[in-house]
């Protein structure tokens, strides 16, 4: 199995993502964490950049936080996946045009699971919920925050290892 995670902008996301993984079912999988080109140069963080930068492929799973959803979103063309897990949507900063990526994942017809914090300064549980009202493939899960920090990694892990359960195989 093969699973891609990409981080959000910060660095400190990348422990981050990966003490997220060990809490899941692909804890011993194959698993390449993306490092960001911004921060081994020290240059300003461009998504348009990074996705120049990120591995091309199809993954088993590809799991991000943050801005990286967005990088995900807009790198369909360079990878693919079974199954996606979005943790934190930063919808804020998503122009008009991103935004429309997000419901239209639907019609991929693939299990998608998104984690958004009650109050996420960079979009509420409910704003995304609303956008993703009756979408067949597409689940979200509330968790209790407002920080953008999703700090319970047990919780997480358990939110992903219930939901990626009937997934498996």
């Amino acid at each position: 199995m093969k699973i891609l995670a990409i981080p959000g902008k910060m660095p400190a996301t990348q422990t981050w993502l990966e003490k997220i993984i060990a809490a899941t079912p692909w804890s011993n999988e194959n698993i390449d964490v993306h490092r960001y080109n911004a921060w081994d140069f020290e240059q300003d963080f461009n998504v348009d950049t990074e996705i120049e930068h990120l591995p091309s492929g199809h993954y088993d799973v590809v799991i991000t936080k943050s801005i990286g959803t967005l990088v995900t979103l807009k790198s369909q063309q360079k990878i693919s996946w079974d199954r996606l897990v979005f943790i934190g949507i930063a919808w804020s900063i998503y122009s008009n045009i991103e935004k429309e990526l997000l419901p239209a994942l639907n019609n991929h017809g693939l299990p998608i699971l998104i984690i958004q914090e009650s109050h996420d300064p960079f979009g509420s549980y409910q704003e995304i919920n609303h956008v993703l009202l009756n979408m067949e493939h597409i689940t979200c899960k509330e968790v209790t925050g407002e920080r953008h920090q999703y700090s319970n990694i047990p919780l997480i892990g358990k939110i992903i290892n219930d939901w990626a359960s009937p997934h498996l195989g």
